[in-house]
């Protein structure tokens, strides 16, 4: 009998989930350390799913593009300050074999206090893996990722989100005889999110 998801999907999937709980757990934990005063600072917990498609940055200048999915983690401090993390695997429409996976994570800021749309930026850091096309070997790289993206809240519950991201991987390609020029992937993710813990903007009704 034959999966309706292939094997290769379904073992990301269940490897994004752990990665988002492994995230919500520890900032779970910190969340819980602070005292909160009875009208609470806008604490909350968000996990999601996501869907990235990147412009891959290897070959050099080339218009290769990588797709995959991946998971989210976002933990608000307040109206306007919160910390981000995601891990994505992108396995799909790489050329000739060429894959990426992204471990990031880094601070947040919402530009508006509305209770549905959430414009942000963000300054990730983290490591990003490159698995060259022709078999040609693998790195792995300390990236910086200036992020831009819009929140949606649907509800008290659950949220989409589109954003856009630029990573910078310093010292790559790393081959023998070639030069450090940095592989700069960028492109849209697709996301959406559902509140796990803590405080959520009312939503707006209307009359």
């Amino acid at each position: 009998m034959r999966l309706p998801i292939p094997i290769s999907v379904l073992r990301h999937l269940t490897l994004s989930a752990a990665v988002v709980f492994g995230i919500a757990s520890a900032m779970m934990t910190a969340s819980a350390q602070v005292a909160q005063s009875s009208t609470g600072a806008g604490q909350s917990l968000w996990v999601g799913g996501e869907y990235s498609n990147l412009r891959a940055g290897f070959p050099y200048e080339s218009s290769y593009r990588l797709g995959g999915i991946g998971a989210y983690a976002d933990f608000n401090w307040n109206y306007h300050i919160s910390v981000q993390g995601e891990a994505s695997w992108l396995r799909f429409q790489g050329f000739e074999g060429e894959t990426e996976s992204d471990y990031l994570a880094g601070p947040r800021y919402t530009f508006l206090h509305s209770p549905q749309w959430r414009p942000y930026a963000a300054i990730e850091a983290g490591a990003v893996r490159i698995h060259y096309p022709f078999e040609l070997g693998s790195g792995s790289f300390f990236t910086l990722a200036p992020t831009g993206g819009l929140d949606y809240r649907l509800n008290a519950r659950w949220s989409v989100r589109a954003q856009y991201q630029y990573q910078y991987l310093f010292h790559s390609p790393d081959f023998t005889d070639e030069p450090h020029f940095g592989i700069r992937p960028s492109g849209v993710q697709l996301g959406i999110g559902y509140r796990l813990h803590g405080w959520s903007t009312p939503m707006t009704t209307k009359r």
